[in-house]
């Protein structure tokens, strides 16, 4: 029966019922035969759906419990530096992620998060070059891409920002987040490319016009 649960649970988070399949991931919580290890993946989950729906505070609570429970599982860590970071918690998931990063350097989720704190901290070159490196250890996480879409249009490269945010829509055109990111690219694209419009339009003349003045001296 718990496993009819996980399924209804994951179809309905597939399909955007996150308040539903916040109800039913609960319901399997109440469950005390189901193993520690379920319950902190369980517990993993409707923290990570609470993220989505912009709960922070319980979602944090939820990822803590998961960790409390499965302390050797990587990706709750993981999760909870991310919901930490939401929370503006920035020391606290530092701390984590250079911790975790030390212990499993090839982790993808690790190493892109590290990549990301270090870019937001300054260290800009260091930042975007872990974050790729967390693509090529897994090319098909859409957020990973859109994220470094971001870290580009904060630097002004609009071209490397539509290409990413383009890769990240192929892979999951149905996700939020990376919907939004494209949709900025796009507009921060067009932009550039305006600027750009205009200030070839407006040199055009400027170059000339001394020529021209050239050519009314000689007139006269």
């Amino acid at each position: 029966m718990q496993d009819d649960l996980f399924v209804l649970a994951e179809q309905l988070w597939t399909e955007g019922e996150f308040q539903k399949a916040l109800r039913v991931y609960r319901k399997i919580l109440k469950d005390e035969s189901i193993s520690c290890m379920a319950r902190a993946i369980v517990c993993e989950y409707i923290g990570r759906l609470l993220i989505g729906v912009g709960k922070l505070a319980p979602a944090e609570q939820y990822l803590r419990q998961a960790v409390e429970m499965a302390p050797e599982e990587v990706d709750h860590y993981v999760q909870l530096a991310n919901c930490l970071c939401l929370c503006e918690k920035n020391d606290e998931a530092w701390h984590m992620i250079q911790q975790l990063y030390t212990r499993h350097p090839e982790h993808p989720a690790i190493v892109h998060y590290l990549g990301k704190m270090l870019d937001e901290r300054g260290e800009h070159e260091r930042g975007l070059e872990l974050m790729k490196t967390a693509i090529k250890l897994d090319p098909h996480n859409e957020r990973f891409l859109a994220d470094l879409a971001f870290a580009y249009m904060v630097r002004g490269n609009s071209g490397a920002a539509m290409i990413c945010s383009e890769e990240a829509l192929a892979l999951n055109p149905e996700d939020e987040v990376v919907r939004f990111i494209h949709e900025v690219a796009t507009e921060f694209e067009q932009q550039e490319a305006a600027k750009s419009h205009k200030t070839q339009t407006v040199a055009t003349p400027a170059a000339a016009l001394p020529r021209r003045k050239n050519r009314k001296a000689s007139q006269f």
